[in-house]
């Protein structure tokens, strides 16, 4: 049975940046696993870290947006 457009989970884009090696590697083994895609494979790996990381009990709802840009550097050092 097909899912409907409203049937769907909706799904954002996410930009991020990884090492080129990781991409590298990533894109190899989807190449050479007709059945993955990228989205898959990254889906998937992000989805153990989350149940990982939660160890069971998901966190507590964010109170606020998340900062944006790179981290500031240590003032401190």
């Amino acid at each position: 049975m097909k899912q409907t457009r409203q049937t769907r989970k909706r799904k954002e884009r996410v930009t991020l940046s990884l090492s080129a090696d990781m991409v590298e590697r990533l894109r190899t083994v989807v190449y050479w696993s007709p059945k993955l895609t990228l989205t898959g494979v990254v889906e998937s790996a992000i989805q153990s870290a989350l149940t990982k990381l939660e160890k069971g009990k998901r966190f507590k709802k964010r109170r606020g947006k998340l900062a944006v840009g790179r981290p500031r550097k240590d003032q401190s050092s």
